[in-house]
């Protein structure tokens, strides 16, 4: 006889606990029902922290955002069907980004396949190619014992795979459990056979040694570190030039600014993690005079860059020091292009763009704050306009660096580390993409340390910058198509949004937005309203200034930087709005 859905879903639930995840968001269905009342149980206990949301996709970001915050396996439960399809854009996310996310979905049992019944479909494929590793927990026509053993073992197993078990990074796993009825328990507490003794997990491995190939960088040669979402930097000397995008904890080294590398001429440059954020470092790794060495091993899925790599190692070791002129030349550099940027956007203050919201932003967040910037603008301009104060840690879903979720991440974020303020930094289009987040059941717990920034520029302010942004897309000749297209100007009334869901709203074109910045009064979303039309010419302005600024200055040269894609060069000046 087969185990009983509600005993299979108690020892499913009690090897996971043992596994370390105890953050678990649960969303409602029938057939998960056993695996819901076994949650609720052990929340009375005080085993887990549990949170239900309606949506399927957005329960899923939240569970993502409670993996980021804590650094341990968070699980999101779902119902069969569509159900788990919805999950679908957080678990690519996960594994782009190399966190540990696990599914845990309820199904139909193998024999309803194919049959027509209710919510059945073929569910345990949906994840091919984005999982660490799957496995379907079946209700076999074996003694309870015999099941149990199996299924910890199992799940044990999964665990260890969404934590970088088996030599591979952090990222998502599925764990399928075919239940042949979704009935509530007969009694509260549920109990199957036991685990392991003291609490232990079923399946242990031991914790992974550092090793791999290692390769010896000469800082005789002028060199560039750049370090991209995931990269860890510990290793890298203070004194080394540094490009790191906001997400990356640099340790209380200076970082460079991106610009800067259009103007300089390294004779190699040695990449950590995934940077994805900036043309001029994507053109930058095309160069072919750029001897270019690309971190591999396991703390990464996949090899940036591996095509124009020379080398590509698992650990590097820095040798001597960088040449007093590089460094001078470097430095240089770096301090024309951010006077550039401070005097440009001085100058234009009076019409905010989403520039000016990340500079008055950062000026206000303080050490311990967590920040949670948006793809797209937000986290391209945070990275743009000014220094990141020292101890405020930004996180963003740059692993895929879709725009969805964004909301649902930062609210899991917020709810995984609740003595700390947490500041999300998005734009209307990000906002909206995700409203639905902001619904709570009335028994659930809202984070009271979460503000959300919403720089409203009323359409897609990123497109402004690229190949599509040129004026001659948004005239007659073509239709008007950029702005049907890209601009897609919205009516939302994102206070209205904010009163239905019961949030705090605040307008903030008032230019007092900053003050209380962090506050514990709930959540709360400010609104600014910003223009998107100038975009463009600030790029160019600060292209222009940056050029002029730089022929004074020896040993730096013109601009290198191309505009488009990157796969050309120029030292045209006006051109160079869409490098960043």
């Amino acid at each position: 006889m087969a185990i009983e859905p509600n005993v299979l879903a108690a020892v499913v639930v009690d090897e996971l606990i043992r596994n370390g995840v105890t953050k678990f968001v649960y969303c409602p269905g029938s057939r998960n029902g056993p695996v819901g009342f076994a949650l609720v149980n052990r929340a009375e206990r005080g085993d887990v922290d549990l949170h239900v949301r309606l949506d399927e996709r957005s329960a899923a970001f939240v569970a993502l955002g409670l993996a980021r915050g804590g650094g341990k396996p968070a699980a999101v439960v779902t119902t069969s069907g569509t159900a788990v399809a919805n999950l679908l854009p957080a678990v690519c996310e996960a594994d782009q980004g190399q966190v540990p996310l696990l599914v845990l979905s309820a199904n139909r049992p193998p024999e309803a396949l194919g049959t027509g019944a209710s919510q059945t479909v073929e569910q345990f494929g949906f994840f091919d190619g984005q999982v660490r590793y799957k496995v379907q927990v079946g209700s076999a026509q074996q003694g309870d014992e015999v099941v149990s053993r199996y299924a910890r073992s199992q799940v044990s197993t999964a665990v260890l795979a969404c934590f970088g078990g088996f030599g591979r990074a952090h990222g998502p796993v599925q764990v399928d459990l075919p239940l042949v009825s979704g009935k509530p328990p007969s009694i509260p507490d549920v109990e199957g056979p036991c685990g392991r003794d003291r609490g232990l997990p079923w399946v242990a491995v031991p914790p992974r040694t550092a090793s791999g190939s290692r390769t010896d960088i000469d800082l005789a040669r002028p060199t560039v570190v750049v370090a991209g979402d995931g990269a860890d930097v510990h290793e890298v000397p203070a004194d080394i030039p540094l490009v790191a995008e906001p997400t990356v904890e640099v340790e209380g080294r200076v970082r460079i600014h991106p610009w800067a590398l259009d103007y300089l001429s390294p004779r190699q440059v040695v990449v950590l993690g995934r940077p994805t954020l900036h043309r001029a470092v994507s053109a930058l790794l095309e160069r072919d005079d750029v001897e270019l060495f690309v971190q591999s091993g396991a703390v990464l899925e996949g090899i940036f860059a591996g095509t124009h790599a020379n080398r590509i190692s698992d650990h590097y070791r820095f040798d001597g020091k960088s040449p007093p002129e590089w460094t001078k030349q470097v430095w240089d550099a770096d301090r024309i292009v951010r006077e550039c940027w401070e005097e440009c956007l001085d100058q234009t203050a009076d019409t905010p763009t989403g520039l000016h919201v990340a500079r008055r932003l950062l000026a206000a967040v303080r050490p311990a704050h967590l920040l949670w910037v948006g793809a797209s603008n937000p986290i391209r301009d945070v990275g743009l306009v000014a220094d990141l104060p020292a101890g405020v840690r930004v996180y963003s879903n740059r692993g895929v660096a879709g725009i969805d979720g964004t909301i649902a991440s930062a609210i899991g974020l917020a709810l995984n580390r609740p003595t700390q303020a947490v500041i999300a930094f998005v734009g209307d289009l990000t906002f909206e993409h995700d409203a639905s987040s902001l619904q709570f059941g009335t028994l659930e717990r809202r984070p009271d340390n979460l503000t959300i920034v919403v720089s409203n520029d009323n359409g897609g302010g990123i497109f402004e910058t690229l190949e599509q942004g040129d004026r001659k897309y948004q005239g007659a000749e073509f239709g008007g198509a950029f702005e049907r297209i890209y601009g897609t100007p919205q009516q939302t009334d994102i206070k209205a949004i904010c009163q239905a869901y019961g949030v705090r709203y605040r307008n903030g074109d008032d230019g007092r937005w900053m003050a209380g910045l962090g506050a514990r009064h709930g959540m709360e979303v400010i609104e600014i309203s910003t223009r998107r039309s100038s975009l463009r010419d600030i790029h160019a302005e600060v292209r222009e200034r940056m050029n002029r600024a730089m022929t004074t200055v020896n040993g730096i040269q013109h601009a290198r930087s191309a505009p488009g894609d990157g796969a050309q060069r120029c030292t045209g000046a006006g051109s160079q709005a869409a490098t960043a």
